[in-house]
């Protein structure tokens, strides 16, 4: 009498031996395509990080400036340089926000302290940075990084009061319904 499962074939080994393999390379590539998939989702969340915190911070900085007459733009080594003048206690400081060497910065000083660009506080990776006065009371940005460029523009309060009929609401439209995206 012969003893059942006696014969082992070739094909008894090599079918599930086949199957493991298979299922461990399909497996493989379901890793392989989720990690380029995250991958690519950080890489644009870096890139619009960037260029959104950047614009957030220029909103904040003109819009806690009281009013149009203590925002300037100037060269100042050879940089353009948006100036938001303040008094604190009495005296007379001024923000100093430029880019230099990628990065967007600032400058906090007392205004007759005030040397040079040299020791800015680090802000945000940026690549370009350029701001214009079409209009008394507008300023118009230009900032890119990471290949994201973002034009904006930021209505200024007029002797401390909002500019327009006397609300805040064209202040607060400045960056939704007036900027212009353009991604490189």
């Amino acid at each position: 009498m012969r003893k059942s499962g006696g014969n082992i074939h070739t094909i008894d080994i090599l079918f599930p031996l086949l199957f493991i393999l298979l299922f461990c390379f399909c497996a493989l590539l379901v890793v392989l395509q989720g990690a380029r998939i995250y991958e690519r989702t950080a890489e644009g969340l870096q890139e619009n990080y960037t260029v959104r915190t950047a614009v957030s911070y220029l909103q904040e900085k003109v819009r806690e400036c009281g009013d149009a007459s203590q925002i300037a733009i100037e060269e100042i080594g050879g940089r353009q340089v948006l100036v938001i003048d303040s008094r604190v206690e009495g005296e007379l400081y001024a923000t100093y926000i430029y880019q230099e060497e990628g990065r967007l910065k600032e400058l906090f000083t007392r205004k007759e302290d005030f040397t040079g660009l040299a020791g800015g506080q680090e802000l945000v990776e940026l690549d370009t940075f350029a701001v214009e006065r079409p209009e008394e009371n507008l300023l118009q940005f230009d900032v890119s990084a990471d290949g994201q460029e973002e034009t904006f523009f930021i209505r200024m309060a007029v002797d401390g009061t909002a500019a327009g009929d006397g609300n805040t609401e064209n202040v607060d439209e400045s960056y939704d319904t007036l900027a212009g995206r353009t991604e490189g």
